[in-house]
């Protein structure tokens, strides 16, 4: 049966065929509908079109929120800490060191100065580059990419040098580990100079200024545009020492002469006032220029490399044998035991023997010859070892001792700058722990004459004589001048015994002492010579020499000692008489310009 058609508008019919309608399929009747009527959607396209808005329409809230919460966070929540970094890029602060203090003589004399520099500070390895007031100006010149890093400093500069290097000592730039210390990290910055020795180093708070700056605007590229205002540093305080320069010259060059004349590397002097406890010189011998640690690291390698050490200041880090100026020691003690008096005698016959070992007198070992009978005030002048051994003997190791310490031995002294050493004064108990063995008699021995375990700085047997010249009295060593007296220890000796100390150094110092150079010197003095061995191959012996002028009312002490140079006597008294010569010489200028010629 053929079937009815109902019309055009019915799929059905359509179906049939013709090409123009042909493509509606059955099944998809939607197709004729989006045809025919615009806008209609089934129900389930509808749905899934209105779940894509909503996603995105929920995806641009949560964009436009989390950008609100960032904004919010940048401008209010770091709003400051953001503008202030803004400002930053635009506002720079360069630094203006501020010029540590001068350091001079008592006379006014310059010992450290300021010349005008610049520093860069590397920002990859933070390590500063000091550059002179020419070099900065180049690179400025050039538009050099370091120049906007300029930093204003300045140069330290030693006039006098290697003669004065250990008393006022060098600054460097202070290290990372230093920067870490709660003592330094508050204060300096990286690049920044602090005082490494000396008094620089001592008094590196006192010399040390507060660092001023210029606040300045940049553009983009990082150009200067103005300066916006400027901090004044504000300079440290300028420091006067005790140090008399030309006496410092006179000791120093008097030194290398005899260091040269007996072929040695090393020595040490030191003048002090014994009523003050001033330091007038010291030196210590091989020496430095402290001035290319500003300059020049590779000779600064070269320094701290050197087989002598010349960066060690044997005057107060060194340690020696005292030798023969230990007496003094010996003297007090045998005193101060009531078991000696002035007028005991002893017969020298030339060496004391102990258990088959022979201890013998210089005298008898150089030229075969016995001292007779001996007091203590001859045992001084004549330096004769038996004598010294007998009081050994008598009074034992303890008095002895106990002597050194209460003189100050074995302990620092408190000069006020750094690389001072303790020494050792050793006992049983020391030798024991340190050598395994006992204390035999023979260390008591050999500790009388100062010789054996016991080992001192040239600043202590400085402390020793200093005493005795003082009248009973040893200050406290200071190159601070008008620093208040500190008195370390007293009246230790009785006056009565000081005095028969003091006569057996003046005799040292009179025709048939020890000390020959002094014979005919105009004022009278009184010393201690030294010859300390100390187990070189070749034999050769340590030079002391150690006194104070004028004997009745002591104005000046003087302490040398020549390493490796032979006798005392006619070592290191020499270089005590030309230093002595120009404290007491009315015509110190002509004397200096012996040494130092005027430049013409």
């Amino acid at each position: 049966m053929k079937k009815k058609s109902l019309g055009l508008g019915f799929p059905d019919e359509i179906s049939k065929g013709g090409t123009i309608f042909g493509h509606f399929k059955k099944g998809r009747e939607y197709d004729w509908k989006d045809m025919f009527l615009p806008g209609y959607q089934s129900e389930q396209i509808q749905e899934k079109d209105n779940l894509r808005i909503l996603f995105f329409g929920i995806l641009t809230v949560c964009l436009f929120f989390i950008l609100f919460l960032r904004l919010f966070h940048l401008q209010i929540v770091k709003g400051e800490e953001n503008r202030i970094r803004a400002e930053g890029n635009r506002i720079k602060v360069k630094v203006i060191h501020a010029p540590r203090g001068v350091i001079f003589d008592r006379n006014g004399k310059l010992l450290a100065q300021n010349q005008a520099g610049f520093r860069i500070i590397d920002p990859q390895t933070a390590k500063a580059t000091v550059l002179t007031r020419e070099q900065a100006l180049e690179l400025e010149a050039i538009n050099d990419p370091q120049a906007p890093l300029l930093e204003v400093d300045n140069i330290r500069s030693y006039p006098e040098g290697e003669q004065t290097a250990h008393v006022v000592g060098y600054v460097g730039e202070i290290s990372q580990e230093q920067l870490r210390n709660e003592k330094y990290k508050k204060d300096y910055k990286i690049g920044d100079k602090l005082g490494i020795s000396g008094v620089e180093a001592s008094y590196e708070e006192y010399l040390r200024g507060i660092d001023g700056g210029e606040i300045i605007e940049v553009d983009a590229k990082g150009d200067t545009l103005r300066v916006l205002g400027t901090v004044h540093p504000t300079a440290g305080n300028n420091l006067v020492l005790s140090l008399d320069l030309g006496l410092q010259k006179i000791a120093f060059q008097s030194l290398i002469g005899v260091l040269q004349k007996v072929g040695s590397c090393c020595g040490a002097a030191i003048v002090s006032d014994p009523e003050t406890g001033e330091i007038l010189s010291l030196v210590s011998l091989p020496t430095f220029d402290p001035n290319i640690f500003e300059t020049d690291d590779e000779k600064v390698e070269e320094i701290l490399s050197a087989k002598n050490f010349p960066i060690l200041n044997r005057a107060i880090g060194g340690v020696y044998s005292p030798g023969s100026t230990f007496k003094i020691v010996s003297s007090a003690a045998a005193l101060a035991s009531d078991k000696i008096t002035p007028q005991t005698e002893v017969l020298d016959l030339g060496q004391i023997v102990i258990s088959g070992q022979k201890f013998s007198n210089w005298y008898f070992t150089q030229y075969g010859k016995t001292e007779g009978s001996v007091n203590l005030v001859k045992a001084l002048k004549r330096s004769t070892d038996t004598y010294f051994y007998w009081i050994g003997q008598t009074l034992g190791e303890g008095p002895l001792i106990d002597w050194a310490r209460k003189f100050k031995m074995g302990t620092k002294l408190g000069i006020d700058i750094p690389g001072e050493v303790e020494g050792l004064v050793p006992d049983p108990a020391w030798k024991q722990k340190n050598q395994d063995l006992p204390w035999y008699p023979g260390d008591t021995l050999h500790l009388s004459i100062g010789q054996g375990f016991i080992l001192t700085t040239p600043l202590q047997v400085q402390g020793l004589v200093s005493y005795v010249g003082g009248d009973g009295k040893l200050y406290k060593p200071h190159l601070l001048q008008n620093t208040n007296p500190k008195i370390l220890i007293k009246d230790l000796i009785s006056s009565k015994n000081l005095k028969v100390i003091k006569e057996g150094l003046e005799e040292v110092t009179r025709a048939g002492g020890t000390a020959w150079p002094f014979f005919n010197f105009p004022i009278k003095t009184a010393g201690k010579t030294g010859t300390a061995e100390y187990g070189d191959p070749k034999g050769r012996t340590h030079a002391w020499y150690t006194s104070f002028a004028p004997v009745d009312n002591p104005k000046i002490a003087v302490t040398v000692l020549v390493e490796g140079g032979g006798e005392g006597s006619s070592v290191a008294a020499p270089v005590v008489k030309e230093i002595m010569r120009y404290y007491f010489s009315e015509d110190k200028n002509n004397l200096i310009k012996d040494i130092y010629p005027v430049e013409k």
